[in-house]
């Protein structure tokens, strides 16, 4: 799963997945918005169908300009809902 950042509120789930779609099959793709507004919360994420192709797109698309923001593109990583051991 890839997390992307700052990304244009107008941006559209379907101009995300053009984006990694260069870099191999995009196999899901989430823009996630705001509850009571429905609007874009600017960030969303991606998966792709192959890791390798995921970290090409990772390499290619962090830190590069999209409809006038840099995006941040990096691994996602999902919180550990375990408490450590005492």
């Amino acid at each position: 799963m890839i997390y992307v950042g700052n990304i244009a509120y107008s941006m559209t789930a379907d101009e995300l997945k053009e984006l990694f779609v260069a870099f191999g099959n995009v196999a899901a793709v989430k823009i996630i918005v705001d509850k009571t507004s429905g609007r874009s919360k600017g960030y969303g994420f991606v998966e792709m169908e192959s890791d390798e192709d995921g970290q090409k797109a990772i390499t290619a698309l962090n830190d590069t300009q999209v409809k006038g923001r840099n995006i941040k593109v990096n691994n996602a990583f999902r919180k550990n809902d375990t408490k450590p051991a005492e």
